[in-house]
């Protein structure tokens, strides 16, 4: 595996292997690291995913792991933190057991409201080293994730969002003992990101502009641009908007507002315009989408 990853190699998947998606809606994937990696001999070249976190579990066999320009070799029991917009891949021994769970970024930032520290596991790449007694139970927690994964029939998605959150709730505590290694720019670029994220939350219908936000920071729209650009592989503007349109959609499915009382408190001035932006992102009206439901 090399070392090093430039721009020209950098492929950009959904889940590896899959074409980069526009999707937007809430998604939970696990599957076995050989559900995936055997497919590939074993070797997940360098990759990233603009808006999906991984959390891997390699409970058996060994892993070199490439985390942006830094290659590491890590032998079982160990997490592997992968945020959105890292540049990662994979090299596992064959036979390598353990689990892979896939996070879109709307449904970590639901967990990180409820606990500050989930959001600052995912700030950077990281890499937990497991005690040998904390393996059994970890490893019977993410097999029964992934069981409920493979259930169809009522209440799968509350529990799967159940055993996200025992997974994560044992990484949380796990990071305590945690050694970060990695590049002090990168950090505070994530954390420049992530608190930009916390902002667009708190602003929702504000109307901000991305210098206000800049300001609002303490930083300039030149650092704040190309922060999101290298964490996200999107704009400050374009972070803005993907909030504005997972609230509205979340109005929208969950709620009986008029679409221009959504609108006024998205911050829009013109119901008509909310529409323009909801249509060209979407590919439907704000009353198309609300009369098709949740998809599941």
């Amino acid at each position: 595996m090399a070392t090093t990853a430039t721009e020209q190699r950098i492929e950009r998947f959904f889940l590896y292997g899959e074409p980069p998606s526009a999707w937007d809606e809430r998604l939970l994937h696990i599957e076995t690291i050989a559900a995936r990696s055997a497919r590939y001999d074993w070797r997940i070249g360098p990759h990233v995913h603009g808006a999906l976190h991984q959390l891997l579990f390699v409970a058996k066999g060994k892993v070199a792991a490439i985390a942006e320009d830094t290659l590491a070799r890590h032998r079982a029991p160990v997490l592997i933190v992968v945020p959105a917009g890292t540049v990662h891949g994979f090299g596992f021994e064959p036979g390598t057991e353990g689990y892979v769970v896939s996070i879109t970024d709307d449904v970590l930032q639901d967990f990180a409201r409820r606990e500050a520290g989930i959001g600052r596991l995912f700030e950077v790449p990281m890499t937990l080293a497991c005690a040998r007694s904390a393996v059994g139970e970890l490893a019977q927690q993410f097999a029964a994730f992934a069981q409920e994964f493979d259930r169809a029939g009522p209440g799968r998605a509350l529990a799967l969002e159940g055993w996200l959150a025992v997974v994560l709730a044992r990484v949380l505590r796990l990071s305590q003992a945690f050694e970060r290694t990695f590049d002090a720019d990168l950090r505070r670029r994530r954390a420049l990101v992530a608190r930009f994220r916390e902002l667009i939350d708190r602003s929702l219908g504000e109307s901000k502009t991305v210098a206000e936000y800049a300001a609002a920071l303490h930083v300039s729209e030149s650092q704040l641009r190309k922060a999101c650009l290298s964490i996200a592989q999107q704009s400050p503007i374009k972070l803005v908007h993907g909030r504005i349109l997972i609230e509205a959609k979340r109005q929208l499915l969950y709620t009986s507002k008029p679409v221009s009382e959504i609108a006024y408190a998205l911050g829009f001035d013109d119901p008509a315009y909310f529409t323009r932006f909801f249509s060209r992102r979407t590919g439907m009206s704000p009353r198309a989408y609300r009369a098709r439901g949740p998809v599941s």
